[in-house]
């Protein structure tokens, strides 16, 4: 919840380049699990699958950034990890400019956040 009592909204990303889903499926399972832990709630989920997911056209990341555009209040894009957007440092930096200026910031599902420490103060609040 953030702290003005608006509850935050998770757009869970991903890319899957296989067709077998069991990896895919545990961090998608971690990504709800750690939205459900800080009481946010799930806008949906985005996967780019296939040849999708290695290229530098995603086009299911932007159909989440225009869902994140659309969105009001507190947003996150979700994802398990970092590679889960790209190895890719520069396509890396680009895409999280992406989410910044639909109004978000990335978080992972291992607690890493993006968003600078004024900016994570003024939307999210961590639960006790």
């Amino acid at each position: 919840m953030s702290q003005t009592g608006e509850r935050v909204r998770a757009f869970i990303y991903d890319r899957h380049a296989t067709t077998s889903t069991v990896i895919l499926d545990i961090r998608l399972d971690r990504c709800r699990a750690y939205a459900e832990s800080r009481g946010w709630d799930i806008a949906g989920t985005w996967l780019d699958l296939g040849d999708h997911a290695l290229g530098d056209y995603r086009p299911q990341f932007e159909a989440l950034c225009v869902a994140m555009d659309r969105a009001a209040g507190p947003i996150v894009c979700l994802v398990d990890g970092w590679n889960r957007l790209t190895r890719d440092a520069s396509q890396s930096s680009v895409m999280r400019h992406r989410i910044g200026q639909a109004g978000g910031h990335c978080v992972t599902a291992e607690g890493e956040s993006d968003a600078p420490a004024e900016k994570a103060r003024g939307r999210l609040c961590t639960p006790h």
